[in-house]
């Protein structure tokens, strides 16, 4: 180990008392200073050379011994090393009783020649020399226990760090903000093998990253192969620490390419580059640090060099980068395993997401596809709950404020909005598209029976016309042309009637909110049809309005009657059973719950449960029905009603925040950010402009 001693100051320091009983020897190459009290000559030493070490020899009577002794105990034993030459008697000697003496050199009770002198100095600046190369290695050995100990944690920290971050972007900054960290590298990279179709594998730099400096980079690709440094671990497997990489030996097989030090008035001098293998022996990738400023040195003035030194000048390079320990090679390949599985473990809990995740897409994609009417809804509304979550995570005060939603709680939300119709799928589709309370088949059934009356009755009235003529063509007939005139005028009204009926019932299937009770209206004419009879070709009586016409012509509001409401209704409980199979990890295990509850109200008139109150339902769900209200609203492709415009959509939502059925705080936010910008149609847009 190099000692480092271009800061000590060697100094004799003879007291006035002791002057006449020493003479210093001839040519020794020692400061000789005199003082009256040695004390204040080391205290004011300590206090203006900070930086300076300081061998001293102090030439001092018996009785001063003692109190100089101890007031040396209270000053820095790294900074001065001394050696005690005692002048007295012998009866001093014994009255002294001492009982430490490695700090004495010698005791002399009167003068001695210049031999004996000359000995006892250079005796006592060789034994200070000693002390203080031990003290140095001390130091020098406690310094690499530390930084093995530092190590040690870091590992076993990067195991954990690595073995949580989900993220592959952080997960490789992570990697190399580790390596740097631990080794005190200033500058690194990492590198991943790639592999075509063709199979031709290459590096590609992913990411990078410089204590001393901002330079930003961008992803490349380059050869395999082992002209260049990291290609040439990328293809051997093999470490490299390169003391100099711009005094490589010509006889090395790689070479090192300057242009990136050119470009950015950087030097990369030292170098470790490790392979990073997975538990199939594969490298995947390469980790390559540069310049470690990690000094062992007992004057340190760094406890990190990697984040406190920066290398802006030439003369930083050549002061603190140093060659890579060579502890760090083992270490290194250690770290770079774990990065490697960390890497793989990532690729895979990505890969299986994405295709979780696309498998989820495709089937909603597929579900809806069944009714193009509501192709696209599940997908919007997931992003219109993404956008509800980031909003409620800027929010600080209120109600709100208590919530945050981290990235799973996001993903959580997402997947239950996508999946949050799946039920549909077991309900009957002539349902979801029925535009009016008659299907159009039972509609074009009613009109047929009506015109058929229509004809049965304009049939009978014709034959009994028919019949009076004929008895006007006999002397003795009952009927007289007023009776025919009569008839004919009764026969239009009649057929008048049942024309208005037709257009009636036509109206009354629309799903409109009407002033007229749509079962008074049905009523009425109920009773007028009831009375006139219409007969089959085989004699049996035509039923103009079955049961189910007037089951839902009867709807008051929409197009659905209790039945089909009921049914519709149960595609929550039919998606909760779905979803509820799925085995979630447990950051989604909520996913049933808020798809299942997004058509709760606050006033407890929602369904499945008629959940009442804020606490009944997580505030997921409650975004949910915000978001799947809104869409329904604002789709232009519905077949049971058309388009709200944007503002009468706000009014509506307000309306329903203002009736304790929506959360308000959301709705409020909801409006405020103006989310709803971002999923309205252009046309849309230009009425919030306009």
């Amino acid at each position: 180990m190099k000692q480092d001693t271009k800061n000590v100051v060697k100094k004799i320091i003879i007291t006035e008392a002791v002057r006449d009983s020493v003479i210093m020897p001839s040519g020794i190459n020692v400061e000789v200073a005199y003082c009256e009290n040695p004390v204040d000559m080391i205290d004011s030493f300590m206090l203006e050379s900070e930086d300076l070490i300081l061998f001293t020899v102090l030439v001092i009577p018996m009785t001063l011994y003692k109190d100089v002794y101890k007031h040396l105990n209270l000053v820095d034993y790294s900074r001065i090393f001394y050696q005690m030459l005692l002048i007295g008697n012998d009866r001093e000697l014994i009255d002294q009783n001492l009982d430490r003496l490695y700090h004495i050199c010698d005791f002399l009770p009167s003068k001695v020649s210049d031999a004996k002198m000359r000995f006892i100095i250079d005796k006592s600046f060789s034994i200070l020399e000693k002390y203080f190369q031990n003290e140095q290695k001390k130091i020098w050995y406690y310094n690499r226990l530390v930084d093995a100990q530092r190590d040690q944690e870091d590992l076993i920290n990067i195991g954990k760090s690595l073995s949580g971050e989900k993220d592959m972007e952080k997960l490789l900054r992570l990697i190399l903000y580790l390596s740097k960290k631990i080794t005190g590298a200033d500058a690194g990279s990492i590198y991943l093998v790639e592999e075509d179709d063709s199979g031709t594998k290459r590096l590609r730099f992913k990411y990078s990253h410089t204590f001393s400096r901002v330079i930003p980079l961008e992803e490349f690709v380059m050869d395999m192969n082992t002209k260049s440094i990291s290609g040439y671990v990328a293809v051997t497997g093999e470490v490299l620490n390169i003391p100099d990489a711009y005094k490589l030996s010509e006889l090395a097989p790689y070479k090192f390419n300057p242009y990136f030090d050119r470009q950015h008035n950087y030097i990369s001098r030292s170098q470790l580059v490790v392979p990073m293998k997975n538990h199939l022996n594969e490298i995947i990738g390469v980790i390559q640090l540069l310049n470690s400023k990690e000094s062992h040195n007992p004057a340190k003035k760094f406890e990190n060099e990697a984040f406190e030194i920066q290398l802006d000048t030439l003369k930083d390079f050549d002061e603190y980068v140093v060659t890579f320990d060579e502890r760090y090679n083992s270490l290194m390949e250690a770290i770079a395993g774990q990065a490697a599985v960390a890497i793989e473990n990532n690729r895979l809990i990505n890969q299986i997401q994405m295709q979780f995740e696309e498998f989820v897409k495709a089937s909603v994609t597929a579900i809806e596809s069944r009714d193009p009417a509501t192709s696209g809804h599940s997908f919007r509304v997931a992003a219109i709950c993404k956008e509800l979550a980031l909003a409620v995570n800027e929010v600080t005060t209120g109600y709100l404020g208590t919530f945050h939603f981290s990235e799973n709680d996001i993903r959580e939300l997402e997947f239950a909005s996508l999946l949050h119709d799946f039920g549909k799928v077991y309900i009957d589709l002539n349902i979801f598209q029925k535009a009016k309370k008659l299907y159009p088949k039972d509609l074009e059934n009613l009109k047929l029976r009506i015109d058929y009356l229509y004809r049965f009755m304009e049939l009978g009235y014709d034959t009994r016309e028919i019949e009076m003529l004929d008895s006007l063509t006999r002397l003795n007939g009952t009927y007289s042309t007023d009776d025919i005139k009569i008839l004919r005028k009764e026969k239009i009204m009649r057929l008048d009637r049942i024309r208005e009926i037709k257009d009636i019932l036509v109206q009354l299937n629309e799903p409109t909110i009407t002033d007229r009770d749509p079962e008074a209206i049905l009523k009425e004419i109920l009773a007028e049809i009831e009375g006139l009879e219409c007969i089959d070709p085989s004699g049996g009586k035509i039923d103009i309005l079955t049961l189910s016409d007037r089951t839902n012509l009867m709807i008051k509001r929409g197009s659905l009657n209790n039945e089909e409401r009921s049914e519709i209704e149960s595609h929550v409980i039919e998606t909760y059973k779905f979803v509820s199979k799925i085995p979630w990890p447990p950051e989604y295990r909520r996913i049933p719950e808020i798809a299942l509850r997004h058509h709760e109200k606050l006033d407890g008139t929602g369904y499945p449960d008629k959940l009442k109150g804020r606490d009944a339902t997580s505030l997921q769900s409650r975004m949910m029905s915000i978001a799947d209200i809104f869409d329904a609203l604002v789709a232009q492709d519905r077949p049971y009603k058309k388009s709200v415009p944007i503002d009468r959509v706000i009014s509506i939502l307000q309306e329903e925040a203002g009736a304790n059925k929506l959360d308000p705080d959301l709705v409020n936010l909801f409006i405020y950010k103006k989310i709803y910008i971002k999923f309205i149609s252009p046309e849309q847009r230009e009425q919030i402009l306009n």
